[in-house]
């Protein structure tokens, strides 16, 4: 029957990514759904609303077959990186046939051209990009721009592709098909609210998104996830924000001040601003406002701030394979794929497997565990509660 795969956050799993697992299930007959997951901090900059257990067994009991963790260095990243290394990881896996993922009404035809294009960038996109960059525009508009001066596609069709679930969508299907993968995409259509939206439309219901889930938590709300997600949500008993992490993220900057241009997406125009606001700022929120520019979108900056706490240097090129992947969680039954893993090492009991792994790979699972522990030390802090360290964290089993 073969094996699904869906690179995921899940902050936190809601009624949308149940949906999402079925309709996985319907459009690619696979018996068994893989979830790539961020692990405690999530791509656009921030520490996730609970930790990486508690949202891996919410998507087990919700219809995930597996759950593995996507490497710190590529969840913490640019859409490009994130979805670079979400489709390596899935290669390695070696058993996955399906790549999958959420569409905001961009048709799969059209996805895949714009995916090709961006694979095969031609001289003249090139050109026109760094021209538009030059002139200060963000990366995003910039890329848009240029692909709209490339191409014929009607502006409106072209809008659709550049919202923010269908911008992971090309990069998805532009790696697949730079890595050559055998796996084949699968487009589901987005039911909802849109990626960043916090209410319904006028006349509209459907799935809240997980920004608005997050906004009616803060407020003592608990909605839009299924029941029994919404439990394992509940035994957490304890929710992250933001805010928890200025200090800490306020000591980083200043403990790098000199080598902040060493991180990994931090330009010499961000390292200046980072040195020049970090007096002022009251607050993680006020530090990431005076810091964006027009140039310089605010994901991109918490990006970084998140960076420089977690050391997440810039490196010379891409890996071509994954030295290792963690596996967070899995149903019984699926066990059996494990076998099939040829191309990668799954790290399952963290002491254990992590001997054995090459001094390189053993260092760069180290960067993951480090995150995990400031993730907890942080939680631990402001909740009043004491949660398992990582080499104590055994495999869920459901």
């Amino acid at each position: 029957m073969g094996a699904a795969g869906i690179i995921c956050e899940y902050n936190p799993f809601h009624e949308g990514h149940k949906y999402h697992i079925e309709r996985v299930r319907e459009l690619t007959g696979a018996d068994t759904v893989v979830a790539l997951m961020n692990g405690d901090f999530v791509q656009r900059g921030e520490p996730a609303v609970v930790d990486k257990y508690v949202r891996a067994r919410m998507a087990l009991l919700e219809g995930a077959d597996m759950v593995f963790e996507l490497p710190v260095r590529y969840g913490l990243s640019s859409a490009e990186d994130f979805a670079y290394g979400g489709i390596l990881a899935l290669h390695s896996l070696s058993f996955v046939d399906f790549f999958c993922f959420g569409s905001e009404g961009a048709p799969r035809q059209a996805l895949e051209e714009a995916g090709n294009f961006f694979a095969w960038e031609s001289p003249e996109y090139q050109r026109l990009l760094g021209g538009f960059l030059r002139e200060g525009m963000s990366f995003p508009a910039a890329r848009e721009r240029a692909f709209a001066e490339c191409t014929d596609m009607e502006e409106s069709e072209r809008k659709v592709l550049f919202t923010p679930n269908n911008i992971l969508a090309l990069e998805y299907i532009k790696t697949a098909k730079r890595l050559k993968t055998p796996m084949r995409p699968a487009v589901i259509e987005r039911r909802g609210m849109g990626y960043h939206e916090v209410e319904n439309r006028e006349g509209e219901t459907g799935f809240l998104s997980a920004t608005a889930i997050r906004q009616r938590v803060v407020k003592g709300e608990l909605c839009g996830m299924p029941p029994e997600a919404l439990e394992e949500f509940k035994k957490a008993c304890y929710y992250v924000q933001l805010e928890n992490f200025w200090q800490i993220c306020s000591y980083a900057i200043r403990n790098k001040w000199d080598e902040l241009e060493r991180i990994k997406d931090v330009s010499e125009e961000l390292a200046n601003a980072f040195r020049k606001n970090w007096y002022e700022a009251v607050s993680l929120e006020d530090f990431v406002n005076r810091c964006k520019t027009k140039n310089i979108t605010m994901s991109r900056v918490k990006r970084c701030v998140f960076q420089t706490l977690l050391d997440i240097e810039k490196t010379e090129e891409r890996e071509k394979n994954l030295p290792y992947i963690r596996l967070l969680g899995m149903r019984k039954e699926a066990a059996v794929y494990l076998g099939q893993v040829k191309e990668t090492t799954v790290v399952g009991r963290l002491a254990k497997d992590m001997g054995q792994l090459p001094k390189q790979a053993a260092k760069k699972l180290e960067q993951d565990i480090r995150a995990s522990d400031i993730y907890r030390s942080v939680v631990m802090g402001a909740s009043g509660r004491a949660l398992p360290e990582e080499y104590k964290r055994p495999v869920i089993i459901i």
